[in-house]
């Protein structure tokens, strides 16, 4: 029997380390009658130290070391192969230092959370999947590095249900529906007694059809947004993804008042329920064992209404407070005895002249599109620095050529990568918007990009298997960002030119 001292547990059980020692003790100390049910432990430890001047790090006098630590156990409770629960536990972020994240001297913090709770089970005599709770939901991708979609993808309360279509030898039609509530009941806080609470749900619905043959896999899906007005306010937490304001991805650029949207403007919005819609598609091909090709793309339109007597930018007058537009990418990738030559490549079209009718750009959530280490976010933890230039491809053309899973050592690969990128929102609209700043995570992706602004790229990743359940990671990643001073005038000289991250983490699973 397990024994706990109550030296080794401190002064201070905090709750939700309490909740877990009650779900452990539980675990122990079941009836014979339940012990038909089978119980199934799993988890990460990652501890990562990082050098980088990428907000919030070596910004306004921060540090630019940092060491941090994450934990995380799931543990499945499965009454049979048609029933079964799990709930996912995560211990941290805990940044070494920092009190109020458990991690100054004393470690006593309010740290554990809650990442999945979820129910999956069988409809009785089909073969229909159901799972129910908070789960992780995504619309599929090709080109980033864990085959996110650029529109939809991230941990969220929801139902996700799943049924095999059609089967045979050379061919396999399945499909996923889910329902899935991002956000709901957040504005009262704002605007206090207000009555807002009505139209601050926003509530998705998507359908995706994954089809599978002997050399190919396509990907058809399509997924519909209900928004009320009052959903996307008071949404500005630190912790990511709550950090990037999900009105940054879903509207247009706000100019000056971008800031004061939500508590000024977001009530004179004409729809006091906005419409959002998507399509997609994406697939691969497999030409030979070794070599295959893949593409992706998208079209979505939001529509929120419009705002009379907006001065945002500079004027008085109507403001369309819609966004519509779309994405095409392909890869291509070549398996080779010692290593994976690839290329990555994308084309968004970006906002016209004008911002008073709304944006041009793709409209999408908070999704990880980790085509890159550091521009995009797709290091080995994600909670290291990340995504310079944003998480999705809107307003933007990128080139990433790679070679990956190079090997010349026993359990030692390497990743070598480059990419550019270039601008293709118009040169006018900072001018235009009055964006007296970059745009900010609250107004925008991390990066505006017009026709005259471009980056750059260089990532070296390394991964080392000490053990077989541990793995060291080195990452060094470089982002170079040139931003035309004719076009952002002092906003340019106010924005790192060099953006760079050194990291290892250790990553210990079982």
């Amino acid at each position: 029997m397990a024994r706990f001292h109550s030296s080794c547990l401190g002064k201070q059980l905090v709750p939700g380390a309490a909740v877990m020692a009650l779900v452990m003790a539980l675990l122990l100390c079941l009836p014979g009658s339940l012990q038909a049910v089978d119980f199934r432990v799993k988890g990460v430890w990652q501890m990562a130290f990082q050098y980088s001047n990428v907000t919030p790090k070596g910004v306004d006098g921060a540090d630019r070391f940092g060491a941090l630590q994450r934990f995380r156990t799931q543990i499945d409770a499965v009454a049979s192969e048609n029933l079964s629960g799990s709930v996912t536990f995560e211990i941290g972020d805990v940044e070494w230092g920092k009190s109020a994240s458990g991690g100054a001297l004393g470690a006593d913090g309010k740290i554990v959370e809650l990442r999945y709770a979820y129910l999956d089970w069988m409809v009785p005599n089909t073969d229909v999947k159901v799972r129910m709770g908070l789960q992780h939901l995504r619309l599929p991708g090709i080109l980033s590095r864990w085959g996110f979609g650029a529109v939809f993808g991230h941990d969220m309360a929801g139902i996700n249900v799943s049924s095999p279509i059609y089967k045979s030898d050379d061919l396999n039609i399945d499909a996923t529906f889910f329902w899935a509530r991002p956000y709901n009941d957040n504005s009262q806080a704002l605007f206090q007694d207000d009555n807002t609470q009505h139209l601050d749900n926003l509530d998705v619905f998507a359908l995706s059809v994954p089809i599978r043959g002997d050399r190919f896999r396509v990907n058809p899906w399509a997924m519909y947004a209900m928004i009320g007005k009052y959903s996307l306010t008071n949404l500005t937490a630190s912790p990511e993804p709550a950090q990037v304001v999900p009105r940054g991805g879903l509207m247009p650029v706000m100019g000056g008042y971008y800031a004061d949207f939500q508590s000024n403007y977001v009530k004179g919005l004409s729809k006091p329920w906005g419409d959002g819609f998507w399509a997609g598609l994406c697939a691969e091909f497999f030409l030979t064992d070794s070599f295959k090709i893949g593409i992706e793309g998208a079209y979505g339109s939001v529509d929120m209404g419009e705002v009379k007597h907006y001065k945002g930018f500079g004027g008085d007058r109507t403001f369309q407070a819609k966004r519509s537009g779309w994405y095409i990418g392909a890869r291509a990738d070549w398996k080779l005895d010692w290593g994976t030559p690839g290329i990555i490549a994308w084309y968004g079209p970006g906002d016209d002249s004008n911002p008073y009718n709304g944006s041009e750009r793709l409209p999408s959530f908070n999704t990880p599109w980790g085509v890159t280490a550091l521009g995009f976010g797709g290091g080995d933890m994600d909670s290291v620095t990340w995504k310079v230039l944003g998480h999705n491809p809107s307003g933007m053309v990128g080139v990433v050529g790679q070679i990956d899973d190079i090997s010349f050592i026993e359990d030692l690969t390497h990743v070598i990568r480059f990419g550019y990128y270039w601008g293709t929102n118009s040169k006018e609209m900072p001018r235009k918007a009055k964006m007296t700043t970059w745009p900010s995570r609250q107004d925008g992706p991390a990066a505006y990009l017009t026709t005259t602004d471009s980056a750059w790229e260089a990532n070296l990743v390394n991964r080392y298997k000490i053990y077989e359940n541990l793995e060291l990671g080195l990452e060094l990643a470089y982002v170079r960002l040139n931003l035309d001073g004719d076009t952002w005038h002092e906003a340019a000289d106010s924005q790192l030119k060099d953006n760079y991250r050194v990291s290892c983490c250790f990553t210990y699973s079982f």
